[in-house]
Order: structure tokens, then sequence, then C-alpha cells
């Protein structure tokens, strides 16, 4: 059993420091990716405490040890894409925002191509972004990013390869 597996026990028997260490192994790709989706460090951080407060209510619901990271990550998601409705945006940043972001980047070659990844990432529809995250933010398969989305795994393989098409038509611009 790995430590993710006791620390998932423990937290389904209601320890919050458990949780909080389960939390915690995935703390920043949950933020990069609600970043990434939503486009500012708020909302990224508003939609990350509330899908940890839905999976911490809900985690007596995973079966499977393996799925809890999925099972975070869709709630991330269904929650940055409920976020996203209200807002009624589909803009990754502005580009003052995106210049000013601290995202730990250590030379100034890592900034440049960190701004121009969120102008390639603003270039998507919001479903093309959410599955280009998944895939490079949270390392899920085809297969699993279906299961979070509910989209069938050709529509994700379909729709990840439309978008990294974009993507690097929007890069090659610059």
């Amino acid at each position: 059993m790995t430590d993710s597996n006791i620390l998932l026990e423990c937290a389904q028997s209601g320890n919050a420091e458990c949780f909080g260490q389960l939390y915690s192994m995935y703390q920043k790709e949950l933020y990069v990716y609600a970043y990434k989706f939503l486009g500012n460090r708020e909302d990224a951080e508003d939609a990350v405490q509330q899908a940890s407060v839905k999976v911490y209510t809900g985690i007596k619901n995973i079966k499977k040890p393996e799925a809890f990271k999925a099972y975070y990550f869709k709630a991330l998601a269904n929650t940055a894409r409920s976020m996203l409705a209200r807002r009624n945006m589909h803009v990754v940043g502005s580009e003052d925002e995106l210049e000013n972001t601290d995202s730990g980047l250590s030379t100034e070659t890592d900034a440049l191509n960190n701004f121009e990844l969120n102008r390639a990432l603003s270039m998507l529809n919001a479903d093309e972004r959410e599955i280009v995250l998944l895939s490079v933010v949270g390392g899920f398969t085809s297969k699993e990013i279906s299961q979070i989305t509910t989209l069938t795994g050709g529509s994700v393989r379909s729709k990840l390869s439309r978008a990294l098409s974009k993507m690097r038509a929007e890069l090659e611009k610059q």
C-alpha cells in the first residue's frame, strides 16, 4: 500500500490532516490547471478551494485509491467550467496579469515561454483548453480525460490534436 493510499483511507475516516497531506501532493498541479483554465489568480484559488471542499465532503465515495487524482481534477474541472459559464468569458487573462504571474519561473526565457503558452491557450475555446490542460498539467491519458469530461476517447484525442495544432500555429506566428 502506498502512502497516498494510506492517506486516502485516513482521510475517508474523517481525518482532515490526512486530507491536507493528500491535497498538498496535488496542490501545484491543481492550481496551475485552474489558473491556465480561468486566467486569473483569484478565480484559480477560488476554484481550487471550492473543488477541495467538494472532494473532502465526497471523499468516502472514492472506491479505488488510484482514482483519487482523477476525482479531484473532475471536481476542479466542473467547478472551473461553472465559474467560466457564470463569468461568460473565454479568455485566459490580461497580458499584464500574465506577465506579472509568479509561477516560480527561473529565467526570462522561461517567463517568455510561459507568456507565449498563455497566449496560445487563449486562442482555444474552453473545451479545448480543458482537454489540453488535463493532458499537459494533469498528465491524464485520453481515456482518463474522457471519464473526467464525459466525452468519448476518440473525441478527446481529436479535440486534443486540433487544439495542439491551433496552439502550434499561434506560437509559429510569434
